[in-house]
């Protein structure tokens, strides 16, 4: 008896700290990539409880990946490292409130290696180590090829 009330307590205590795991659903957005160049990233707080996240997304932390101009690859990707403290603004969601960034896609470390006038296919990624000081479950992203252009600025 002492040990199915035992195994009991455990259930419930894992349990009721398990929902206490903030959660963010995130979402991606190229509308108005080609027209003005921006990229929008959403975080929904999907959870039951408050959660910080950064106040910014730096564009370093979204990069170009297996970027292809017609047959050539171009294989460009950086390790962005924060040594300071890297979540300094924050805002506050409540349960089932959004909060979304706008990213320049002019300010992405590979933006420089595309030319002027080509068309690229590629994928975003999110690197999201400084989205939020909490431990949380993320989830939402969509591995999907985006077409871009690249124009010269007027």
């Amino acid at each position: 008896m002492k040990q199915i009330l035992f195994i009991l307590l455990i259930f419930c205590t894992s349990t009721a700290f398990g929902q206490n795991k903030c959660t963010l659903k995130l979402e991606s957005g190229t509308t108005h990539l080609q027209e003005k160049g921006i990229i929008e990233l959403s975080v929904m707080n999907a959870g039951n409880k408050k959660v910080k996240i950064n106040k910014i997304f730096s564009p370093y932390r979204l990069q170009l990946v297996k970027i292809r101009e017609k047959e050539n690859k171009i294989d460009y990707t950086a390790d962005v490292d924060c040594f300071t403290d890297c979540i300094k603004k924050t805002v506050k969601l409540k349960p089932g409130e959004s909060y979304r960034y706008t990213i320049p896609i002019r300010e992405t470390i590979q933006y420089a290696k595309l030319m002027n006038g080509r068309t690229y296919s590629f994928h975003l990624f999110f690197d999201l180590v400084d989205l939020t000081p909490e431990d949380c479950n993320v989830y939402g992203l969509t591995d999907k090829e985006v077409v871009y252009t690249k124009v010269s600025p007027q």
